[in-house]
């Protein structure tokens, strides 16, 4: 029963029971805040390999395809191993998976530097292949194990506060490799990033080693003769396909990132066929875009608790879906009014729209996924998930820029505006019945089974 307060206002009784959660209630937790720092590390370490390797394979071949080869080994493994690396997880305590998984990859990265003492090594470029393909492979058992562990360190409450938190480390991280990366390779040598990375990585494990909480829950026993990989790797994709609300945030993860790849495969030619500027000046897109996630991830963390999970995710489906249109369609509309001076400012604004839309599409959908999920099924989940938004990010490599090339890039973005909008709307009248609803509490203060 709600208890009025001094001034006789009627109290909410989460408000009474439980302290609000927010960021400073989720980095208290000692076991999150170990987890989450060892994502720093691992994050920097990952962004500082891979481009110290792009300057290195095209040193060596001075040939483009060669980084295009180097793209293609590290993405590969992610395609074909995720949903059997989420069903190890499962079945694994999932921390000692985290901090085997750093260690070998930062003795994976210390064989780029010591190979390079050969002098046959200098003059060619396959062993980067292999070694970045080991080192992905190993990076997908540790992917699933990571997502999955993060709702066993906080409550449900803070799910949303954790993944917001997550998501900020990942853009963050790519802002500050690349430009530390370069002051590595300009003050302390060319094979410094490969020596900091290792040296990241091996934190990063040691920061796991030092959680508490314990990560391996197994309570889900198979039918008898059906403990293989391939019918537990099944059940999780069958458990997917079953469950609307799960089904529908994978569905919007993997329809959310495949348009922001292909906006960022299309926004060279945007810059210089439609706003008439150099391709070069695709950062007054993209930054502000990243800047809008940011600002996405951080409100959402702090008040995206209030919110209704199916309000967030169809708003953003439908917001996001019309600010493509509008970026496809107001260009042109400026050039018929005379005011071509505003083609500069024109790709801030809507960057900026475009990324708090599409943080508020994302995060909602991945705390979804964590909220309405089994503990002992949640890795091979995460697998399946991984393996279908990394295929869902090989569409636009494949098919945005000739799609753009035929028809032009202004009726391929309001192309995927549109499909945005139909999805939102399709979702909306689909989602009446079973709302996206984020945790309550009953009347005697205790979170619904």
């Amino acid at each position: 029963m709600k208890q009025p307060d001094e001034v006789g206002a009627v109290r909410d009784p989460r408000d009474i029971i439980l302290p609000q959660p927010g960021f400073r209630t989720v980095l208290a937790n000692h076991d999150f805040r170990l987890i989450w720092s060892a994502q720093v590390a691992s994050q920097l370490a990952d962004k500082f390999l891979m481009f110290a390797l792009l300057i290195l394979t095209y040193s060596i071949s001075r040939a483009s395809t060669h980084g295009a080869a180097l793209f293609l080994a590290y993405t590969f493994p992610s395609v074909f191993l995720s949903p059997l690396a989420g069903v190890y997880a499962d079945r694994h305590d999932k921390k000692k998976l985290m901090l085997f998984t750093n260690a070998i990859r930062g003795g994976l990265i210390l064989l780029i530097p010591l190979s390079q003492i050969t002098p046959y090594f200098e003059h060619v470029t396959w062993h980067l292949f292999v070694i970045i393909f080991l080192f992905a492979s190993v990076g997908q058992i540790f992917a699933p194990a990571e997502a999955a562990s993060i709702p066993f360190i906080v409550g449900r409450e803070e799910l949303m506060t954790a993944t917001s938190m997550f998501t900020s480390t990942v853009i963050v991280t790519l802002l500050i490799a690349v430009p530390l990366s370069t002051f590595a390779v300009r003050f302390l040598g060319t094979d410094s990033p490969y020596w900091i990375a290792a040296a990241l990585f091996l934190t990063a494990a040691w920061l796991i080693y030092l959680v508490r909480t314990d990560l391996h829950v197994r309570t889900h026993e198979a039918p008898a003769g059906k403990t293989d990989i391939l019918y537990e790797l099944r059940e999780g994709i069958g458990y997917i396909a079953a469950r609307p609300l799960v089904r529908f945030a994978v569905v919007q993860l993997s329809l959310t990132i495949a348009v922001i790849f292909s906006v960022f495969v299309l926004a060279p030619s945007y810059m210089s066929t439609v706003l008439r500027l150099q391709a070069t000046d695709v950062y007054l897109f993209l930054a502000p875009a990243v800047i809008g996630m940011l600002g996405a991830a951080f409100y959402l963390g702090q008040y995206g608790r209030h919110y209704r999970r199916s309000r967030l995710l169809i708003g953003g489906l439908l917001s996001a879906g019309l600010t493509l249109m509008l970026i496809a369609v107001v260009p042109y509309l400026l050039e018929q009014l005379g005011a071509g001076w505003l083609m500069v400012w024109f790709p801030v604004v809507f960057g900026f729209i475009g990324g708090l839309e599409f943080g508020m599409l994302f995060i909602p959908a991945f705390t979804v996924l964590q909220e309405k999920t089994e503990a002992e099924l949640r890795g091979r989940i995460f697998g399946a998930m991984f393996t279908v938004v990394n295929a869902a990010v090989a569409i636009p490599i494949l098919l945005a820029g000739g799609l753009a090339d035929l028809f032009g890039v202004t009726r391929v973005i309001f192309g995927m505006g549109a499909l945005l909008v139909a999805s939102g709307v399709i979702s909306a009248l689909a989602g009446r019945r079973s709302p996206l609803v984020p945790p309550t509490l009953s009347t005697n203060g205790k979170a619904p089974v």
